[in-house]
C-alpha cells in the first residue's frame, strides 16, 4: 500500500509537504502496527501448534463413539463395522444405511457412495456442519448407502492385529499403504456388504491422494467407481506454498538420519489435554478463539471469509486425528522431487524395496475413472498450478475452480456456504450420472 501511494502522489504536491508527510508516517505507523499485530498472531499459533504436539506424547483419549453419536444425534441411523486390512491393520468405519427424510426407501437397494477424510482427520468431517449442509447427511436424504472411511493410525483406526499401537511398529505406513491396503479394503467392504459392484467415490485432500495411489498402482479398482469427486486434490506439490512445509522439507525432504529418526512415529492424537486446551481456547465465548480459526487459516489459507466459526469447538473435540509422521515426509519428499511416486527410503533401501536407485513414479495413465477435481485460488496445500496439472496427464478429468479467490483447503468442509458452492453440485452430478445408468435413484 506504501508503494502504491508513493508512485500515485501528483507532481504538485510539494506545496502540501507537510500534510503529505503526516498521511505517510500515519500510513507507516499503521503498517508497522499491522505487522506486529500479524507477527504476534503467528507467535500464538505457533505456540499452540506446540502445546499440540507436546500433548500428543500423552496418552491418546479414546474417541471411538464420537461420529456414531454425532449420528445419532443427528437423528440418523449409523452402524458401525470392522475391516481387516491385508497387513492386518484394523480399521473402524461407519455408514449410514438411509434418512429419517426418506422412510419409504430403508428396504430398497440404494446406489452407495463412499466418502474418504484428509490427513490429520476422520469420519468426522463429513458430518459436523450438521445434517442440512454435511454432505453425508445431503447424500443420505438423496437416497444413497452412505459409507464414511477411517485410515490407519487415525482415532478410528489405531489398532493392528499383532502390533500395539504403541510402538514404534504400528507407525511404520505412509499414505501410499493407506492407499494399496485401507482404501482397497474399505471399498471391498462397502460393495460386499451393500451387494453393490460399484461405488461413487467422494474425497478430501490426502484422501485424495490415497484414491490416486490405489487406482494407479491396482488399476482393476478403476471398475470399483461409478464417479469420483476429489476436493483439494494432491497428487503433484511443486507449487505448494504452506511454509512450514517450504521449512521442513528442507530437512525431512530428502533421505536422511533425521528423516530416518523422525519417521515412524505417531502425530497429534486426540490427548485430554489437546481436548482441554480445545475446549476453552475453541469455545464460542473463549477470548482466544481466534486462534482456532487462525490456526486453520495459517495451514490452509490465509484470509477466508467462509469459515464456520461456529464448529469450531465439534472440529476440537475430533481434530487433529493422528497419522504417522511418515505421512507427512512423504508429502516433503514430493514437494522436493516435484513428481508424484513413492516413498524415498534412500538408495540403498529403493534398490532392496524397488529394484532401483529411486523411487517409481505412480502411473497417472493407468486411472481410467472420469475423474471430477475441485480446487480454489487461496488452497495452500493444493495449489491451482498443480492440480491443473495434474488433471492434464489423467485419462478422463473435469475441472472445477471455486468462484472465490479466499477459499481455502478446509473451506471444502466447514464453510458456511458448502452447501450451495460444493455440496449440490457434487450430488447434481451424481444423480445426473445414475440417471443416465438407469440407476434408480428417485427424486
Amino acid at each position: 500500500m506504501l508503494y502504491k501511494l508513493l508512485i500515485q502522489r501528483p507532481a504538485h504536491a510539494s506545496n502540501n509537504n507537510s500534510s503529505n508527510k503526516k498521511m505517510y508516517n500515519n500510513k507507516k505507523i499503521n503498517c508497522k502496527h499491522q505487522q506486529a499485530q500479524h507477527a504476534v498472531v503467528l507467535a500464538l499459533l505457533l505456540l499452540l501448534m506446540l502445546l499440540l504436539l507436546l500433548s500428543g506424547q500423552i496418552e491418546p483419549v479414546d474417541g471411538h463413539k464420537v461420529t456414531a453419536r454425532r449420528i445419532t444425534n443427528h437423528n440418523y441411523p449409523v452402524e458401525e463395522h470392522t475391516v481387516h486390512t491385508s497387513d492386518d491393520y484394523i480399521l473402524t468405519i461407519y455408514r449410514i444405511p438411509t434418512s429419517p427424510k426418506r422412510p419409504l426407501q430403508n428396504e430398497t437397494i440404494k446406489p452407495v457412495v463412499f466418502l474418504q477424510h484428509g490427513i490429520l482427520c476422520a469420519s468426522d468431517d463429513w458430518i459436523i456442519n450438521g445434517p442440512e449442509t454435511s454432505l453425508a447427511y445431503m447424500f443420505a436424504d438423496a437416497g444413497y448407502d452412505v459409507w464414511l472411511g477411517n485410515a490407519r493410525g487415525n482415532t478410528y483406526s489405531r489398532q493392528h492385529k499383532h502390533i500395539h499401537p504403541d510402538t514404534s511398529d504400528f507407525w511404520k505406513f505412509s499414505w501410499h499403504e493407506i492407499g494399496v491396503y485401507d482404501l482397497a479394503a474399505m471399498l471391498d467392504y462397502a460393495l460386499a456388504e451393500t451387494n453393490s459392484s460399484s461405488l461413487h467415490f467422494v474425497a478430501h485432500s490426502q484422501g485424495t491422494t490415497t484414491f490416486f495411489v490405489l487406482m494407479s498402482s491396482l488399476p482393476s479398482y478403476n471398475e470399483k467407481v461409478r464417479s469420483v469427486h476429489l476436493l483439494a486434490p494432491i497428487a503433484f506439490m511443486r507449487n505448494h506454498s504452506f511454509i512450514l512445509s517450504k521449512l521442513g522439507s528442507i530437512f525431512l525432504g530428502s533421505p536422511s538420519f533425521l528423516s530416518w529418526v523422525l519417521g515412524g512415529i505417531e502425530l497429534l492424537p486426540i490427548t485430554t489435554v489437546q481436548k482441554l486446551l480445545c475446549e476453552h481456547v475453541c469455545s464460542v465465548g473463549s477470548m482466544f478463539k481466534f486462534l482456532c480459526s487462525g490456526l486453520l487459516d495459517f495451514i490452509g489459507g490465509w484470509g477466508t471469509r467462509h469459515l464456520n466459526h461456529t464448529l469450531l469447538t465439534d472440529v476440537c473435540e475430533t481434530h487433529p486425528a493422528g497419522a504417522s509422521t511418515t505421512q507427512i515426509i512423504h508429502y516433503l519428499q514430493l514437494y522436493i522431487s516435484g513428481d508424484f511416486r513413492q516413498y524415498d527410503h534412500g538408495k540403498e533401501l529403493n534398490e532392496i524395496i524397488y529394484q532401483q536407485a529411486t523411487p517409481p513414479s505412480y502411473d497417472i495413465s493407468n486411472i481410467r475413472s472420469c475423474v471430477n477435481l475441485y480446487y480454489s485460488e487461496n488452497d495452500y496445500m493444493s495449489a491451482v498450478e498443480d492440480v491443473e496439472y495434474l488433471a492434464s496427464l489423467l485419462p478422463c478429468a473435469e475441472l472445477y475452480r471455486i468462484p472465490y479467490n479466499d477459499w481455502n483447503h478446509y473451506d471444502f468442509l466447514w464453510s458456511i456456504n458448502v452447501k450451495e458452492v460444493i455440496n449440490n453440485r457434487i450430488i447434481d452430478k451424481i444423480r445426473r450420472y445414475d440417471i443416465e445408468h438407469k440407476l434408480g435413484v428417485s427424486s
